[in-house]
């Protein structure tokens, strides 16, 4: 113990002795290891730590597929979870589900909140204890109780401003009075980010008759709490086998192609799937600046130990063993990590709030990320191993050197053949992981610009959104058009507005309902859905959003309840199904209630629009006229000659005169929807671009330390080549000539990394593939370029070394 804190000791005056590199190395470290410390920290918060449910690791969704162009979850009806629920013998408990927004009148003006509905005993299986009050009682979830609400935290704080006294207290959601009786606490809001839950007795929907009675009212979603022993296999299998039984009884109600096998995903890999590639890419992108940030280090190391040479002789002449030298060495090295991971903790913890918004863009357990214990300990395992890593060979190194031969040579550097072929070696190193670093930068950067390229089938400038929910004064559709139309016509008044349209969904954020329909007078192939993305709009949508006409005609104001019911199909409902064909004039039946009764003639072909992303693959969709099916929540696009914002307070204004109790919420423009759907993509591109930015200077740094290190110990040779005749262009050939060649080698190997390993990029690739040569070359010539220039500067102070003096150097 008493030689470890001698070593300690030492290794500390050996820091202040030499502050210039331990500086240099301090930061770099820091740099590395903060930067894994700030990742890992997502990596536990998302990725390892428990659900904070107490029942987290037993609950399943049953239903849920990964949602993907012409996929859709399995929703159920009240009927049959009520059958699952008497059936199953795998699932301790089951839960329904599903999200709807209302008006909530408490204090102020009115408020639009997503409202989740669920059974009584959700929060009880998921293990979930109010903050403040109680959770729902059994008999709440029955038809007929008198309606509760429970508060989401984060909504709790924002409009009750975290006043327990709200409890017991009476609001008004959706035209009810409704009574608050808990506040849930801090955690992920899951299925969904609601704002307050209730039962189901309290939502207008869910305990109709249609709802309660009908067994093809598919609109819950279900989660399960595994019975102890049981696994989601088994759950697959048993629901398997129950659907079945049901197929025989009602074939039509299950046909084999929806229900032939219905998924059972674990909750937290639901939570965490869609974000976990790119975690674990990213964490493989900060360990190689890492390890760049060890070889950088390494380096430096060995370039110091040059000018340590006589004095660890001098500790060997002494009597100290080789193995003390080399505790001593991985001491100082490790000492230096350590207070490199202290500063890198830092950095992550002034960096945790930008990470958190990142992660919240991929998963609702972005909350949970933190610098905690965990974390810590990490950040104190990295930071020791990191000063092993790089100090290990430097100490072997200088302890392996002849005490007597050193002293002998009089303080001249004594580096040999091994030494250099080290440095050689690190310094490939460097350049092959920058190169792989970069390209990845490179691919994520030209994906992002890819998708930003992408036609999403409209124009987007000069146009405001906003979202209206009508109250259930207006429960009947004459009554919502009856308040919907003279307000357009109003708002259609205002000056600089040139269109006003309406439509149930946002392009770009579509919920990508897709409902079932046929084509009257055709039979699909067996086990052939035919779904497609649905939407209601005015006649004036089309024209606020400038969507280009292709054929036919948009929806006009004799659309309406009484008159015929026709659709506006885009282009890949046409050439899916009327390849070649004019589709205007066929009939479309649609299989799910509000659509109408009979057939839909189509009237209009318009051009495709990304509805549910721009990287989406645009598939079959329809428009309905509002004038014939309306829905309590539509929103408002507001097409101006100027600055759309300018605009949009005149706009809520007039519709508050209109109705002060309506909400108007989401005030966007469309540009904004634009670049919050390209979020991920360009935060996860910004991200790598810094890493291999961050990798790349170290790197070219330690090109020029090590080209540096390498004309200082080759001034006595550089004399001599120069008193024989060597001219300055000469020397400047050598220097670079030694300096770019492992870059060279360095690059061929990392090409050659970067071809095995950026097909794991594919997962968040768009327009782009991961052998993209064009990003190959630019990435290959900024490095080359850097390089040189790094080598460039050591080589003209070769060029201008005086031979006199070099011969008399050291």
């Amino acid at each position: 113990m008493e030689a470890f804190l001698q070593d300690i000791r030492f290794g500390l005056r050996q820091i202040v002795k030499n502050p210039g590199f331990a500086l240099a190395a301090v930061l770099t470290l820091a740099l590395g290891i903060g930067t894994n410390t700030a990742i890992f920290s997502m990596v536990r918060g998302v990725l390892l730590r428990p659900l904070p449910y107490a029942n987290g690791g037993h609950l399943v969704h049953i239903g849920y597929r990964d949602p993907a162009p012409d996929v859709t979850n399995v929703f159920f009806s009240a009927q049959e979870i009520n059958d699952y629920r008497r059936q199953s013998r795998t699932l301790a408990s089951i839960e329904e589900y599903h999200s709807m927004t209302f008006t909530l009148l408490s204090k102020g003006e009115p408020d639009r909140v997503r409202t989740g509905v669920v059974s009584a005993s959700f929060f009880d299986s998921f293990g979930v204890k109010p903050l403040v009050g109680r959770s729902f009682l059994p008999g709440e979830g029955e038809m007929g109780a008198a309606p509760v609400l429970l508060l989401t935290y984060p909504y709790w704080r924002h409009r009750f401003a975290g006043d327990p006294g709200v409890v017991g207290k009476n609001v008004i959601l959706d035209g009810k009075s409704v009574t608050v009786v808990g506040v849930l606490p801090p955690i992920p809001l899951f299925p969904d980010e609601n704002d307050v839950f209730v039962p189901p007795a309290a939502c207008s929907v869910r305990s109709s008759e249609y709802a309660v009675s009908n067994r093809k009212a598919r609109m819950l979603s279900l989660f399960g709490r595994l019975a102890p022993g049981a696994t989601a296999a088994q759950v697959r299998s048993e629901i398997a086998s129950l659907v079945g039984g049901w197929r025989r009884d009602n074939p039509d109600l299950y046909p084999e192609e929806r229900y032939h096998d219905i998924p059972v995903v674990a909750v937290q890999e639901e939570l965490t799937g869609h974000f976990r590639p790119t975690l674990l890419i990213l964490l493989a992108t900060v360990g190689l600046v890492l390890l760049l940030a060890c070889l950088n280090v390494a380096n430096l190391t060995l370039s110091r130990m040059r000018n340590r040479e006589r004095e660890v002789a001098v500790r060997s002449a002494l009597g100290a063993g080789r193995g003390r030298l080399i505790a001593q060495l991985l001491t100082e090295s490790t000492i230096l990590s350590l207070l490199g991971g202290a500063i890198g903790v830092l950095l992550a913890f002034s960096g945790l709030r930008l990470l958190t918004a990142f992660a919240g863009q991929f998963t609702l357990r972005a909350s949970e990320i933190s610098i905690d214990g965990p974390v810590l300990l990490f950040t104190l395992l990295v930071s020791v191993l990191t000063g092993l890593l790089f100090g290990l060979f430097p100490a072997f190194q200088a302890s392996a050197r002849n005490a007597a031969s050193t002293l002998k040579a009089g303080g001249r550097s004594t580096v040999g053949l091994g030494g250099r072929r080290f440095r050689s070696l690190l310094t490939i190193s460097q350049v092959a992981i920058s190169f792989i670093l970069l390209i990845g930068a490179g691919l994520a950067i030209r994906s992002f610009l890819k998708l930003r390229e992408v036609d999403p089938g409209f124009d987007l400038d000069h146009v405001t959104t906003m979202t209206l929910t009508l109250s259930s004064l207006y429960s009947k559709p004459p009554e919502m058009i009856a308040f919907y139309q003279p307000l357009l016509e109003r708002l259609q008044a205002v000056p600089g507005v040139l269109a006003i349209g309406l439509s149930s969904d946002l392009p770009l954020e579509d919920d990508g309902f897709s409902p079932l329909f046929e084509i009257e007078g055709r039979t699909l192939p067996e086990g052939e859905e035919a779904r497609a993305n649905f939407d209601i709009a005015n006649e004036d949508y089309f024209k606020a959003l400038r969507i280009p006409l292709v054929r036919g005609r948009t929806f006009v104001p004799n659309d309406a309840k009484d008159a015929p019911p026709v659709m506006v199909i885009n282009e890949s409902f046409a050439r899916r199904y009327w390849a070649g064909q004019n589709p205007v004039g066929q009939r479309i039946v649609l299989k799910y209630r509000g659509a109408g009764d009979g057939a839909l003639t189509i009237v209009g072909v318009v051009k495709d629009v990304k509805q549910l992303g721009l990287d989406v693959e645009t598939g079959p969709a329809f428009y309905l006229p509002f004038r014939q099916v309306v829905g309590p929540e539509m929103r408002l696009f507001v097409r101006t000659a100027g600055d759309p914002t300018k605009v949009a307070p005149d706009i809520v204004r007039l519709i508050h005169e209109r109705d002060p109790q309506l909400p108007v919420t989401d005030v966007r423009t469309m540009a904004q929807v634009r670049d919050k759907s390209l979020a991920p993509v360009s935060l996860t591109a910004l991200l790598l671009t810094l890493f291999a930015a961050l990798a790349a200077t170290i790197a070219v740094l330690g090109i020029s330390g090590v080209v540096s290190s390498s004309v200082t110990e080759r001034t006595h040779e550089i004399g001599i080549r120069s008193a024989l005749g060597a001219g300055r262009g000469d020397l400047l050939g050598t220097v670079l000539w030694q300096g770019m060649t492992p870059v060279v080698v360095g690059l061929l190997l990392g090409a050659a990394g970067a071809l095995a390993l950026t097909r794991f990029l594919s997962s968040i690739l768009f327009g782009v593939v991961s052998n993209d040569l064009l990003t190959y070359l630019a990435v290959a010539a900024l490095l080359l370029a850097a390089s040189a220039l790094a080598c460039f500067v050591p080589a003209r102070h070769a060029m201008n070394i005086d031979p006199l003096l070099a011969l008399r150097y050291e």
